[in-house]
C-alpha cells in the first residue's frame, strides 16, 4: 500500500465519484479505479460500491476513511515541519481560534506574527471547543487558543491553562437597563437574551436561573459570531453575557455598555493553549505559541480581568 492510494482513496470518497476525483488529482479514470482496487486487494475488503450518479463508501471504507485522512494530514505535517526547519522564517502555521477572540485579543497577536513572518503561510479556524479539540487530534491544526468547556478535556491533547476571563452582562445604551443599578435576577430573567458561543454556555447560562428556583427568559438567542452578537444586541432590547476583555475591544467600542447586575447568569470561563504533545512544533508555531503565552499576560492590566 502506498500513500497515493489512500490520496486517491481520500478524495474519491471526499467528492463521491470516480471521475470528478480523476480530474481533481489530474489523472484518468481508469488510473484512479486502479489505484482504488490495490488499495481494496491489499486490505481484502471492499471500499465502494457503485450508485446511480457515482460511487459511496461501504462500512469498511466508512471506517477506513478517518483514519486515511489521520495518515494523510500528519504526513502532510511532517514534510513541512522537516521543510521549515530550512528557515525559522518558512512554513505553515494552522491554528484554531475561539469564536470569542476573533475580533479582540488574538487579532494583534497574529497581525504581528503576520508582519514579522511575511514568508509563512498561515491559516486561522475561528470554533469553539470542543471543535478544536476534535480537529487537534485529527491533527488539522498546530494548537488552539480557546475557552475550555467545563468538564470537557480529551485525554490526547494538553490543556494548558492560561486565564480566566470575568463576564459581566451587557446591552445596548438605549435599553432600559442600561442606566439601572442593582437589577435583581428576577429581572434578568424577564429580559430576552443573546449569546455567543457553544451551546456549554448555553446549558450554563440556563442551569444559573433554575438552580435559583426562576424561570430562565422566554427568548434566547445563539450565534458563533460576535460580530452578529454585536449587530443584534446594539439594535435590538437583547442582554448578553461577555468577558469584559471582548466587550471592550474595538469592534464592540461604544456599541455596548455594561448592565448594574446582581449576579452575571455565566461562569468565569477558563481558556489557554490546546494541543497534541506528540508532535513535532515548528519554529514558526512555537513562536506564535509563545506570542500567545504573551498575550495573556497583558491581559491582566485590562479592566475586568
Amino acid at each position: 500500500m502506498e500513500m497515493q492510494h489512500l490520496h486517491h482513496f481520500i478524495v474519491t470518497a471526499r467528492l463521491g465519484s470516480v471521475g470528478k476525483a480523476a480530474e481533481e488529482l489530474n489523472l484518468t479514470q481508469s488510473g484512479i479505479s486502479r489505484s482504488i482496487r490495490t488499495l481494496e486487494d491489499y486490505l481484502g475488503l471492499p471500499l465502494f460500491k457503485r450508485e446511480a450518479r457515482g460511487v459511496a463508501l461501504t462500512e469498511f471504507g466508512q471506517q477506513l476513511l478517518p483514519r486515511a485522512q489521520g495518515i494523510w494530514n500528519a504526513r502532510a505535517r511532517t514534510l513541512n515541519e522537516m521543510m521549515s526547519y530550512k528557515s525559522l522564517k518558512s512554513g505553515h502555521v494552522e491554528i484554531g481560534i475561539h469564536n470569542v477572540f476573533a475580533y479582540a485579543l488574538a487579532t494583534e497577536t497574529l497581525a504581528n506574527f503576520a508582519a514579522a513572518y511575511p514568508n509563512v503561510d498561515m491559516t486561522v479556524v475561528t470554533r469553539s471547543d470542543p471543535e478544536l479539540s476534535r480537529r487537534l487530534v485529527k491533527e488539522e491544526l498546530d494548537f488552539g487558543f480557546t475557552l475550555f468547556v467545563p468538564g470537557f478535556r480529551d485525554p490526547r491533547l494538553v490543556y494548558e491553562s492560561l486565564f480566566v476571563l470575568p463576564c459581566g452582562t451587557y446591552a445596548s445604551p438605549n435599553h432600559p437597563l442600561a442606566g439601572a443599578s442593582g437589577v435583581s435576577i428576577d429581572v434578568l430573567a424577564e429580559q430576552e437574551w443573546a449569546l455567543a458561543g457553544s451551546t456549554a454556555l448555553r446549558s450554563t447560562f440556563t442551569t444559573f436561573f433554575t438552580d435559583r428556583g426562576i424561570l430562565p427568559p422566554a427568548r434566547l438567542v445563539q450565534s458563533s459570531s460576535i460580530a452578529l452578537l454585536a449587530e443584534l444586541v446594539s439594535k435590538n432590547r437583547l442582554l448578553t453575557v461577555l468577558p469584559h476583555v471582548v466587550a471592550q475591544a474595538a469592534l464592540l467600542s461604544g456599541r455596548l455598555v455594561p448592565v448594574d447586575a446582581l449576579e452575571t447568569p455565566a461562569s468565569d470561563p477558563e481558556g489557554g493553549l490546546v494541543y497534541r504533545p506528540d508532535i513535532i512544533r515548528t519554529p514558526a508555531v512555537t513562536m506564535l505559541m509563545g506570542l500567545f503565552r504573551e498575550l495573556t499576560d497583558r491581559m491582566r492590566d485590562v479592566p475586568g480581568i
